[in-house]
């Protein structure tokens, strides 16, 4: 019996092991290090002001996050997101 649970134990112990990436490569749901591909950097200087106050092309895509509020995890490079505070100040902003 003890060889039996043995014999399903390692080939479950087997798949746990980390997938290896291509050399250069980014593993999935990382983000890649540097890199505006949004714009944000553009935008820096409304950081601290209303939210009323950011305008960005409207074929710019955007999300905004309000306090405290989950978001997705899939990562967009061209994709901005606006955090902001209770007040609707912006207190945040970055490509994903």
């Amino acid at each position: 019996m003890r060889i039996h649970v043995l014999t399903l134990i390692v080939p479950l112990l087997a798949a746990c092991q980390p997938v290896a990436t291509a050399p250069g490569a980014s593993p999935a749901g990382t983000v890649p290090a540097g890199g505006d591909a949004c714009g944000a950097s553009a935008y820096a200087d409304k950081i601290g002001g209303p939210m009323g106050d950011l305008r960005y092309p409207p074929e710019q895509e955007a999300r905004l996050i309000n306090p405290g509020e989950m978001t997705t995890l899939e990562y967009k490079p061209t994709r901005l997101n606006i955090e902001i505070d209770a007040a609707g100040r912006i207190t945040g902003l970055r490509c994903g």
